[in-house]
């Protein structure tokens, strides 16, 4: 902790005021909505022994996923009650999307585990398969952090970019498929979203690697059967932030990218078959002994060592969930939270320790397409709050790592004093490795 005080201690006497910080996030482009995603100044600092745990835990997990993604589409995506997908929580609009073979083999390019670490233990409590959002922000920030006069020189500290990464992967995908080099590819999302900056950090990097791509609403986009176009221009390669949740409540508006993925005209990373993996249940999936059963003994100790038990909260018997797990969440309520299969953002999450008696039991009886699982020690750091003249406040990091092709590719933090998404009020700073025993 010695260097992060320090720069908590240097914070107070350094000439750039709160203001003039605030705007240069502004000025970075990490800005979600109309705010500035960055309000306290100071990166999360974890040591190498910290990232090297974590490139060994998302290894193994990765490994798991890989497997219980195999076990998923063995047993079949017909949308049968007794299926594995059906009883994990996939519904049968996203089991539709899921079908059609996306023409590669990868079910999640890109993803983000949610992580926290506590006493320098991480604990992943949820995988982001669909589209995971941060890399921009999170290279920009490292960027901007960098030139900070309170980073002196010379110091031995490192960042993992992932941006530049994630684009290449993207564009290595295509390349490893098909003959043209230089795909037409557009980012496709609703472009009212809070996160469209984040979206111009992401074209830049494809820019930066000598690649066009227009960033595209895909109520913009028109397929003729043969080609989908945006404003008459060929798309080839769709880098998908739009959420499967947001094409399943608005097909119409999704209608022209939805025929063209079906026909195979257009590559869409990550494809549709997130689904299979995004929802929470997945994580109750991971402690099933019939997956256990697939896996070497090493693997299965990782996941009880690092993800904490989860089971489904159904009307029907599922993955993992014992018939008495309802009585006992009500007889161990600070011991749990309840989650929404298909939530994010935080939205419908229950705490059973920051809730009232009468909330939780509400919450246990009228969950049937949630999952409950195991509270997580989380941890807590002092970081200056630009928006209180660089008062101390006590947060909690969570230190999210991302990940190309399973593999270990930088982190995500962010600090909150509650759940930790943005949507809620989170904010982010960016991760620097530092030597061990300078932390």
């Amino acid at each position: 902790m010695q260097l992060a005080k320090q720069w908590n201690q240097a914070v107070r006497t350094d000439p750039t005021s709160p203001e003039a910080f605030l705007a240069s996030v502004q000025d970075a482009g990490v800005v979600y909505g109309d705010r500035p995603l960055c309000v306290y100044r100071r990166p999360m600092f974890i040591t190498h022994t910290t990232a090297r745990r974590y490139l060994k835990l998302v290894s193994g997990l990765h490994r798991a996923i890989r497997v219980a993604r195999e076990m998923i589409e063995a047993d079949g995506l017909d949308g049968r009650p007794g299926s594995l997908a059906v009883r994990l929580g996939v519904g049968p609009e996203a089991l539709a999307l899921a079908r059609p073979d996306p023409g590669y083999r990868s079910a999640a390019v890109l993803a983000r585990f949610d992580s926290f670490l506590h006493n320098g233990r991480p604990q992943f409590i949820e995988l982001n398969a669909e589209s995971p959002a941060g890399m921009g922000y999170a290279d920009a920030l490292s960027t901007l952090f960098q030139s900070d006069p309170l980073l002196r020189k010379p110091r031995s500290i490192t960042s993992m970019p992932s941006a530049e990464a994630a684009v290449r992967a993207v564009h290595a995908v295509w390349s490893a498929h098909h003959s043209e080099p230089r795909p037409q590819i557009a980012l496709v999302d609703f472009m009212d979203v809070p996160t469209r900056p984040e979206f111009l950090l992401m074209q830049q990097h494809f820019e930066r690697i000598g690649q066009d791509c227009v960033l595209a609403d895909p109520r913009e986009l028109d397929f003729d059967g043969q080609q989908l176009t945006h404003g008459g221009m060929r798309i080839d390669l769709v880098y998908r932030r739009l959420l499967v949740a947001d094409v399943v409540r608005r097909p119409e508006a999704c209608r022209a990218l939805l025929e063209a993925y079906r026909a195979g005209k257009v590559m869409v990373i990550n494809s549709f078959r997130t689904s299979l993996l995004h929802g929470k249940g997945l994580f109750a999936l991971l402690h099933d002994p019939a997956l256990h059963a697939r896996l070497p003994d090493a693997i299965t100790r990782v996941i009880k060592s690092s993800v904490p038990w989860t089971g489904i909260l159904a009307n029907t018997p599922a993955s993992a969930a014992p018939a008495e797990l309802r009585q006992t969440l009500l007889d161990e309520q600070r011991e749990w939270v309840i989650k929404p299969i298909h939530g994010h953002g935080g939205a419908g999450v229950v705490l059973g320790w920051q809730c009232d008696r009468r909330t939780w039991e509400a919450a246990v009886e009228h969950s049937h397409s949630h999952v409950a699982q195991r509270r997580v020690e989380v941890g807590w750091e002092m970081f200056p709050d630009a928006r209180s003249n660089y008062s101390l406040a006590r947060v909690h990091p969570s230190l999210d790592p991302f990940l190309i092709h399973g593999k270990l590719a930088g982190f995500l933090c962010r600090l909150t004093d509650g759940l930790g998404n943005v949507s809620v009020g989170a904010s982010q700073v960016p991760v620097f490795i530092v030597a061990d025993g300078s932390r």
